[in-house]
C-alpha cells in the first residue's frame, strides 16, 4: 500500500485530545518511517492519516511524534514541523532556522513587541525602585526562582563569582549587584550590551558563550540563565560549555517555560519558532542532567504562588493551536504589545479579586468546580527553575 520494504511493525494506542492516536514504525528503503493516525470519532476535522520520516529526539534519542506539519512561525511565510517526544516530554520545532534577523527586529521595536514589551518596561523603570530585586521577584516567576536558588547556594555574596548568560537589557544583573552580589552579565547581542552598560554601568560584556568558556575555564561559582535555553539550537552542547565555566563545586541556575504543567496534547504554548526552538518539561531537564552526569534540583514555586495565585488555562491553549505571526514577511511589526484597554469587569477583577491572594485562590478553585479547563499553579507553574550541579 505504501511501497514499503522489510516492514517492521510496532503499534501503540494512547488517549489524545479525547481521541485515539495510533502509530507504527515501518522500514522504507532502509529508513525508519512512522505511520500516524488520529481517530476522533464524529470530530471529522481531527481524523488524520499521515506518514513521515521518523525523527529521533535530540534530548533522549527516543522516536518522536509529528504533532504539526505546518506550524506558523514568528514571521509570516515561515512554517515548522512540531515534534513531541513522549519519553522525555519535550516538544521541539524543525527545521532550525537562524533567528538573527528576527532578534534585530525585536530589539529595534522592543517596547512594541508583544511579550517583549515587559522587558523594556522593567529596563526603563527598575532604577526608580528602592528594592530592584524585590521589584523583579514579586512580579515574575523567573526572577523569584533565581532568587530562591541564590539564597540556597550563596553564603558570601562578595566572594561568590556569578555570571548571567543572556543578560539582555541588563536589569537582573543590575538588581543582583544592588543586592550585594558579585555579578557580570554576558550577552551575544552588541546592542543589548551597549544599552545595559550605558544604563547600569560597565558590568556587561558582548561575547559568544563557546569562545568565552574556552578562555575562562573554572572561573565562576554560579552561572544564571533566565529563559535562554529554549532559544538555543543545541541545548546540551550549550550546557556543556557552561559547565566548563564552573568551579568544581559550582552550580547552574536555569529557568525556562515549563511544559510539565500542560497536558501532552497541547502542541505548542510558548513563543513561536524560530524564537523558541524548544518547549521543555521537568522530565526534559532531568534527561539532560542525566546525560551530562549532573544533579538536578527543581525550585518549589509554592512560595511565589501563595502570594500571587495563578493558573494555566489549558482549555484556551487547545483552542488556540497557533499564535498569529508577530513580524511580516519583510520584518515589519504586525502586532503591537503594550497596555490595552480593559473592560470594566477586568478592571474590577484586577483591582479587587486579583489583588487579594486568598480571594483569588478561592476564585480559581471555584472556576475548576464549574468545569473550567484550567490548572492552578502550586509547586509547579508555567516556569521551571532548575539548579544543576556536578553529581
Amino acid at each position: 500500500m505504501f511501497g514499503t520494504e522489510n516492514i517492521g511493525f510496532c503499534a501503540q494506542m494512547k488517549p489524545f485530545f479525547n481521541s485515539i492516536r495510533l502509530w507504527r514504525t515501518v522500514v522504507k528503503n532502509g529508513e525508519i518511517w512512522v505511520q500516524n493516525v488520529i481517530f476522533a470519532g464524529k470530530r471529522e476535522s481531527l481524523n488524520q492519516f499521515t506518514m513521515y520520516k521518523a525523527k529521533k529526539c535530540p534530548i533522549c534519542n527516543h522516536h518522536t511524534i509529528l504533532m504539526h506539519d505546518g506550524f506558523q512561525g514568528y514571521k509570516v511565510g515561515i512554517f515548522f514541523k512540531i515534534y513531541f517526544c513522549d519519553n522525555c516530554i519535550t516538544s521541539f520545532s524543525s527545521p532550525k532556522v537562524d533567528a538573527t534577523g528576527i532578534y534585530e527586529e525585536i530589539y529595534k521595536n522592543g517596547e512594541k513587541v508583544p511579550g517583549y514589551d515587559r522587558y523594556w518596561y522593567v529596563y526603563n523603570h527598575i532604577k526608580d525602585q528602592k528594592d530592584p530585586l524585590g521589584f523583579l521577584t514579586n512580579s515574575d516567576e523567573d526572577y523569584w526562582g533565581v532568587n530562591e536558588a541564590l539564597k540556597q547556594l550563596v553564603t558570601d555574596k562578595k566572594e561568590t563569582k556569578i555570571l548571567e548568560i543572556g543578560s539582555g537589557l541588563g536589569y537582573l544583573t543590575y538588581a543582583l549587584r544592588k543586592e550585594g552580589y558579585n555579578v557580570l552579565g554576558l550577552d551575544i547581542s552588541e546592542e543589548a550590551v551597549d544599552r545595559a552598560n550605558s544604563n547600569f554601568g560597565d558590568h556587561y560584556i558582548c561575547r559568544d558563550l563557546f569562545d568565552f568558556s574556552k578562555e575562562n575555564p573554572a572561573s565562576y561559582d554560579i552561572v544564571i540563565l533566565t529563559e535562554v535555553i529554549e532559544h538555543i539550537d543545541l541545548p546540551i552542547e550549550f550546557i556543556q560549555a557552561i559547565i566548563k565555566l564552573l568551579v568544581k563545586e559550582g552550580a547552574m541556575v536555569m529557568t525556562t517555560p515549563n511544559k510539565s504543567i500542560a497536558p501532552n496534547d497541547i502542541i505548542w504554548d510558548t513563543e513561536s519558532p524560530p524564537v523558541h526552538h524548544w518547549w521543555f518539561s521537568e522530565n526534559s531537564i532531568g534527561h539532560i542532567a542525566d546525560s551530562l552526569s549532573l544533579k538536578l534540583e527543581l525550585v518549589d514555586y509554592r512560595g511565589f504562588y501563595r502570594k500571587k495565585p495563578s493558573e494555566y488555562r489549558y482549555g484556551r491553549a487547545r483552542r488556540k493551536l497557533e499564535r498569529p505571526p508577530i513580524l511580516s514577511e519583510d520584518g515589519g511589526l504586525i502586532r503591537v504589545g503594550g497596555p490595552k484597554e480593559q473592560s470594566r469587569l477586568k478592571k474590577f477583577y484586577k483591582s479587587s479579586i486579583a489583588s487579594m491572594p486568598k480571594l483569588k485562590s478561592a476564585f480559581l478553585k471555584l472556576k475548576i468546580l464549574l468545569g473550567t479547563k484550567t490548572t492552578i499553579c502550586s509547586a509547579r507553574g508555567t516556569i521551571l527553575c532548575a539548579i544543576l550541579k556536578r553529581a
